[in-house]
């Protein structure tokens, strides 16, 4: 270290009310909880995936990624569905914290911000809510540990995030990738259209638009293209099959297999194996062509 120097950081004007800690802690969010405060809150997500909703936009969140929950914002944070998402959480005020929010290019309408590889930001996390925990001084170490994630934050988020092509794009891409993690569950148009941050109406607008399919048949073409991949596994039963495709009832499945496929699943599973080449055409190959990955092309605005 050099030594024998002095460095100015500032004057008696400065007045040091910059964050004010609140309180902190760690939560297992499995339904969809409500929250309206008149503080700032950083959530940060240890395990899992979710939602979070504000101003009546909604974010993608998992695990490695942050997300900052504005004051007297009506806000929803619900989990992947029907899995769970672990959060820590530390709730704060300040007259800088706008500023800083600003200067990371954090708002209301685009809150998310990202851990790095070697996870720094959860482990300034994990000190957080352990030092919360001990006396003495622990007022002192929790601001030390507040001060250390804003610092990350303003290092690792100053960057100009990639535009996005069209709102549209966004609620499809949003869309496909709940699909896409979803499938296997009872899931709903209502469901996707939640997901993706807007209505059923919207949502059935940009599918028809930019797809040619209703979000329903996409849905539908989705699984069907998934249960004929898995009747190549002579091991599966039809009965597997139409449960790992998201059908409680067999019967039902197999008439919509029958419907879109043009066999029963029993005769297709015996055509495919005698002749590879007669394999299902979906209709949504294109689709899932022209978006192989969804949740690459949403992560510079989830």
């Amino acid at each position: 270290m050099e030594r024998n120097i002095s460095i100015h950081i500032s004057d008696r004007s400065h007045l040091n009310l910059t964050l004010n800690v609140y309180n902190c802690g760690n939560q297992d969010i499995v339904i969809e909880q409500e929250m309206k405060s008149d503080v700032y809150t950083i959530f940060f997500v240890r395990e899992g995936k979710g939602y979070v909703t504000q101003q009546q936009i909604t974010h993608k969140v998992s695990a490695g990624q942050g997300f900052v929950v504005f004051p007297n914002a009506e806000t929803a944070i619900k989990s992947e569905f029907k899995n769970t998402m672990n959060v820590d959480w530390v709730a704060f005020s300040g007259y800088l914290v706008e500023k800083y929010l600003d200067r990371a290019h954090l708002t209301i309408f685009e809150p998310v911000f990202e851990d790095v590889k070697d996870r720094e930001l959860e482990g300034y996390f994990d000190r957080l809510v352990d030092v919360s925990r001990h006396m003495p001084n622990r007022y002192c170490k929790l601001m030390a540990q507040l001060y250390s994630i804003f610092a990350f934050i303003l290092d690792h988020t100053f960057v100009e995030k990639a535009p996005v092509s069209t709102p549209a794009e966004v609620f499809l891409l949003k869309a496909l990738d709940f699909i896409d993690i979803n499938y296997q569950s009872d899931i709903s148009v209502e469901d996707i259209a939640q997901a993706a941050g807007c209505n059923r109406k919207t949502l059935y607008n940009v599918f028809k638009n930019l797809t040619g399919f209703s979000p329903r048949d996409y849905l539908i073409y989705y699984r069907m293209w998934k249960a004929t991949v898995l009747l190549k596994n002579p091991r599966l039963s039809i009965e597997m099959v139409a449960t790992a495709v998201g059908y409680g009832d067999q019967f039902h499945f197999s008439k919509e297999f029958k419907k879109n496929v043009g066999l029963p699943p029993s005769e297709y599973r015996k055509v495919i194996n005698t002749d590879p080449s007669k394999e299902y055409q979906s209709p949504i190959d294109i689709v899932r062509e022209h978006y192989p990955n969804p949740m690459a092309d949403i992560s510079s605005q989830s």
